[in-house]
């Protein structure tokens, strides 16, 4: 399995900021990091080759975790077909119909990566003023 990680800057910031608004921090920021998880998902489902169906009706985003440290969520493909998964993705010299191609979640998750944390900040936020009316 190949794991894709990044640190939201401010972080500390954003927990005063919740903790100060009264709400529950996990929650609120666990739902912001499932809908910008699910947005990257969306992308890779039009990527992922496709030949009997079954990676692509493989794939999922979990559920917000939480560790000690570490809140997160897994967008994953394979289930059962876990190592067919891996090698279509990781070799690119495999045809591929268009649009379809290896690197189908590594490539959305990159391009999403620049504006994650504005667009969980921003998700925070409207979560956080819906909450207040």
């Amino acid at each position: 399995m190949t794991t894709y990680s990044f640190t939201l800057d401010g972080a500390d910031k954003l927990k005063k900021m919740l903790a100060d608004s009264g709400r529950e921090s996990g929650k609120e920021a666990g739902q912001a990091i499932w809908e910008e998880a699910n947005n990257i998902f969306a992308k890779s489902q039009i990527l992922v080759p496709v030949d009997t169906g079954a990676l692509r009706g493989s794939g999922g985003v979990s559920a917000p975790q939480s560790d000690e440290k570490n809140l997160f969520v897994d967008i994953f493909y394979g289930g059962p077909a876990a190592s067919y998964a891996l090698i279509v993705h990781e070799i690119q010299g495999n045809y591929h119909n268009p649009p379809t191609q290896a690197k189908y979640l590594e490539q959305p998750f990159m391009e999403a990566l620049p504006n994650i944390q504005k667009n969980m900040a921003n998700r925070i936020m409207e979560l956080l003023s819906k909450g207040a009316k």
